[in-house]
């Protein structure tokens, strides 16, 4: 009986179209635009800037300003002006005679223009400060030689700074994704799960179907985890369906988000893993969204409850993004959907942690067991499951 029941709901939100729209095709549209978003971003990286100068420049400062990587100089009459209209992200001027009042001990300035709001404006400006900071301690250095002072003097300390991670463009991809990919997991999960989770409950007292439903001799524990199994396989599919769809986005239309896909020997434990925590998300998220379903007195009371939930994915970017993978705690992996991003994060940089992986199933598992148990109390009596 509880497999008939189980078949005839699979059967009926199959049926559904908003299922397959909510669920399958409008998931893969707006995770397909993520994944060329996120790819634009890293391409971005190679974007070439504009530096406004004045087109009364002389030679020795063109000199101070010309040879930056990804930078084209361009003349303007007025350079300030040339970045406030969008011309140029930034721009510099010089005093008249700048090299030559340099050259004879005299004090020259050089003025930036930018916008700090502005990410392009932004680098740019920062581009053009450590050039000429550079060129300043190239003076510095040269008049304390004149001067026969070691110029060791002026600077007692050197501070030299080692990145963890590698700076190439593969490591700045595979931070993305490490985001990006539990993201797609997550969405499409709750965005799957959530059109069965309000028509079965919500909807069927809308319908006054549930009332027929409950007369069948069928114990209404079993009717409740029928549903719930359910909603668990739509959510389960929808987002094996997305990531097997962006997956091949980013081998075939990427190159950037490509490079981070470099699992070495750990691919197989990798997916492996990532599908066992994405199956137990799953039947979480759904036990979460049938419960806001249930205690619903109608399809649009329910929709209210379930836009928090959908919510829920993108969280755990803000907690997590600025982390990094050393930094993560036992905390990160008992909270559930947090777990998970904090999971695929550290299998992504090549960290296979037993225990962290306990600790995600294992904490994942105890609040759907609770979830469900509330879900199960309520379901047994009358005043949650009949409609107004």
């Amino acid at each position: 009986m509880f497999l008939n029941i189980y078949l005839k709901e699979m059967k009926d939100s199959l049926r559904d179209r908003r299922t397959l729209l909510m669920g399958v095709f409008i998931p893969i549209l707006v995770l397909t635009g993520l994944t060329l978003f996120y790819e634009n971003i890293m391409a971005d990286s190679k974007q070439t800037f504009t530096l406004a100068v004045s087109s009364s420049i002389a030679n020795d400062e063109e000199q101070l300003v010309s040879g930056l990587k990804n930078v084209n100089t361009k003349s303007f009459t007025d350079p300030e002006k040339a970045v406030r209209d969008g011309d140029a992200q930034a721009a510099v001027t010089f005093d008249s005679g700048f090299v030559q009042k340099i050259n004879s001990g005299q004090q020259a300035n050089a003025t930036l223009y930018g916008d700090s709001f502005s990410k392009n404006s932004s680098v740019l400006m920062e581009m053009m400060d450590a050039q000429l900071t550079a060129f300043e301690d190239g003076v510095v250095k040269n008049r304390l030689q004149a001067a026969n002072i070691d110029p060791m003097v002026i600077q007692p300390l050197e501070v030299k700074t080692k990145e963890m991670n590698s700076e190439d463009d593969s490591a700045a991809a595979l931070s993305i994704f490490s985001n990006f990919l539990p993201m797609i997991i997550a969405m499409a999960i709750v965005s799957g799960a959530y059109p069965s989770a309000t028509d079965l409950f919500a909807g069927e007292k809308d319908r006054k179907t549930m009332e027929a439903l409950l007369i069948t001799p069928v114990s209404r524990t079993k009717m409740l985890l029928a549903k719930w199994l359910t909603v668990s396989t739509i959510a389960v599919f929808s987002g094996f369906a997305a990531v097997a769809v962006v997956s091949l986005e980013i081998i075939f239309l990427t190159e950037k988000l490509k490079e981070a896909l470099q699992f070495g020997d750990h691919v197989w434990i990798f997916i492996g893993i990532t599908l066992m925590t994405s199956v137990m998300f799953a039947l979480f998220m759904s036990s979460v969204q049938m419960l806001a379903s249930l205690i619903s007195k109608s399809v649009k009371e329910a929709q209210s409850y379930q836009t928090p939930i959908m919510m829920l994915p993108i969280l755990p970017i803000f907690t997590l993004t600025s982390t990094g993978v050393n930094e993560t705690s036992f905390h990160h992996f008992i909270i559930p959907a947090i777990n998970m991003f904090a999971l695929i994060k550290e299998m992504l940089y090549g960290i296979i942690n037993v225990q962290n992986i306990l600790l995600t199933v294992g904490s994942t598992a105890l609040f759907m067991v609770i979830v469900l148990a509330i879900t199960v109390s309520l379901f047994k009596k009358d005043q949650w499951v009949m409609g107004k």
